[in-house]
């Protein structure tokens, strides 16, 4: 694999590890909110705001690992129809669209979370959190997701330059069936094993936990 590709890889799994946990925290807070309220009548966990922070960072630390990993949904009605060449300038197509659409997200993130900064402005609760803490961190994660698509699109094109359009589409291609039975079946214990059939389909097979 192309050694920025292995560098966006790692740095969006830590991201997606950092979101996973955020997660926790928010569930978290929200189970000691209910208990403290229904026990003991107090609301001192302010879980309602705390979780939409959290998952709003958790959402954007996620989408550099959506875009590694294959996760983000594409229409491949045609695409399944094309030879690899075809394919290869579809994927390109298709970084290179999402590589706008997060730099445009991350020039407006930037207004809103620059305006909260210069204004000072907070949230309307009794925790009086500056609005710009978590905003500024939600920006991280659109502008590592603006980097990673880039990046990503520079190797598919360097890649088809050089006449590797079977990579292009190994690597940033539509998920195969047996990638994604492989990605649903991580960390669950159970290896995975593909075995090519005489007719030269790919087929998954679970070999037991």
């Amino acid at each position: 694999m192309n050694t920025s590709v292995q560098f966006v890889t790692a740095v969006s799994r830590f991201l997606a590890r950092l979101g996973g946990a955020l997660i926790l925290i928010c569930a978290f807070l929200v189970s000691l909110d209910v208990v403290f309220r229904n026990v003991f009548k107090l609301a001192i966990f302010e879980s309602y705001e705390l979780t939409g922070y959290g998952i709003a960072l958790a959402t954007a630390f996620g989408l550099s690992w959506a875009l590694v990993t294959k996760a983000h949904i594409r229409i491949e009605v045609i695409y399944n129809l094309l030879g690899v060449k075809p394919r290869a300038y579809l994927d390109i197509c298709a970084l290179a669209a999402l590589s706008v659409v997060a730099t445009v997200l991350v020039y407006y993130g930037a207004l809103v979370a620059l305006d909260n900064w210069e204004l000072g402005a907070s949230s309307n609760s009794t925790l009086h959190v500056p609005l710009a803490i978590p905003q500024g961190l939600w920006l991280l994660g659109l502008f590592w997701f603006a980097v990673c698509a880039s990046v990503l699109l520079v190797v598919a094109v360097s890649a088809v330059a050089h006449n590797q359009h079977q990579q292009v589409q190994e690597m940033f291609g539509i998920a195969t069936v047996s990638e994604e039975v492989e990605a649903s079946m991580e960390g669950t214990g159970v290896q995975v094993t593909r075995a090519t059939s005489p007719a030269g389909s790919v087929s998954v097979a679970n070999a037991g936990a």
